[in-house]
């Protein structure tokens, strides 16, 4: 969680960033809760968006606005 929080922080403050965005598997439960951990929102599923090991899966969108972030 550490590391999102350096990468909000940096982004939002230096770059003037507007927008984070993560995209990950609908399975990867550990990216999901360390993003919302970190203030992401889940946006929502691209279903069967991603080919892998030949099968389509979804993927799971997060976003945090430059707005929502408090370090």
């Amino acid at each position: 969680m550490r590391l999102w929080s350096t990468i909000a922080s940096s982004t939002a403050s230096v770059r003037g960033l507007h927008r984070l965005q993560i995209e990950t598997l609908a399975d990867n439960t550990a990216m999901i809760t360390a993003a919302t951990r970190a203030g992401f929102s889940v946006e929502g599923t691209l279903r069967r968006s991603a080919w892998v090991y030949g099968a389509f899966v979804d993927l799971v969108v997060l976003g945090l606005l430059a707005e929502e972030w408090a370090p």
